[in-house]
């Protein structure tokens, strides 16, 4: 696409998002302050199909590899790389409405979707901070009491070609391809006997990047793997090294085609 088709195309879809989203507003606002955990429910699954609609108005299409529809039906913790603000979309559009996300606090504070993203139980952390981030995990352990999965991105965030200035509490390099997997996800998966489903994105920072603001259509690529028990792991650090072995693999494969 040209560069001026390419602007246009990003305004578009920044306003689509912008108009969905206060139109939905109020009446998420109903479902969550009115209807209790009964309109929490309603709003979740119905998020599922909101993720849908958007990502087919921002002309792209999920091209997904491995197993899906997922092999698992029960809780577990998904475990995603990250590179842009558009993976939240993607997996909202694929995994089962009975989710939680791990969010930084920071998005809690943006105006009106902070709201909505607080009172629907979403979970926030802070990640300079220890006791945000006790406090984040055993929040999470109640919710997969609950019958809730939770999706982690491990990473604890990311850093795309230009991003060498952004802020991080963790050492990100830019541009890498996966960086070093932070232990809470597979702690909780050992400690909640549940398991865990990796999930790498390939190419979300290439359909959106924050760094360029810009949105560009076509193919959203994604590989999914099968559940992984971890009941047969002793130490969640292994359990560590194994999925980011796994989905360190595919990513490489998926960037030298």
């Amino acid at each position: 696409m040209t560069n001026l088709l390419v602007t246009i195309w990003t305004i578009w879809a920044f306003f689509i998002t912008l108009l969905v989203f206060l139109v939905l507003f109020p009446i998420n606002l109903f479902f969550i302050f009115c209807l209790g955990s009964v309109g929490n429910k309603i709003f979740m699954n119905y998020m599922y199909y909101v993720a849908n609609i958007l990502l087919f108005l921002y002309g792209m299409r999920k091209d997904i590899s491995g197993t899906y529809p997922f092999s698992h039906s029960g809780p577990c913790v998904y475990v995603v790389n990250h590179k842009s603000y558009l993976d939240v979309v993607i997996i909202a559009s694929i995994v089962s409405p009975k989710i939680k996300y791990l969010g930084k606090a920071e998005v809690f504070k943006w105006p009106l979707f902070g709201l909505i993203a607080k009172h629907s139980g979403q979970i926030p952390v802070q990640r300079e901070d220890k006791a945000s981030r006790q406090r984040g995990y055993e929040l999470m352990k109640e919710a997969v009491s609950n019958g809730f999965s939770i999706i982690l991105f491990p990473e604890g965030g990311w850093k795309n070609k230009g991003d060498s200035k952004s802020s991080n509490p963790y050492d990100l390099k830019e541009n890498q391809l996966l960086h070093p997997f932070r232990n809470g996800a597979f702690r909780l998966a050992l400690e909640t006997k549940v398991p865990v489903v990796p999930i790498a994105l390939f190419n979300a920072q290439e359909r959106f990047s924050d760094k360029q603001m810009k949105v560009i259509p076509g193919k959203i690529k994604l590989h999914i793997f099968d559940a992984i028990d971890s009941d047969l792991f002793k130490d969640s650090l292994i359990l560590n090294n194994k999925c980011h072995h796994m989905m360190l693999k595919e990513i490489e494969n998926y960037k030298s085609r």
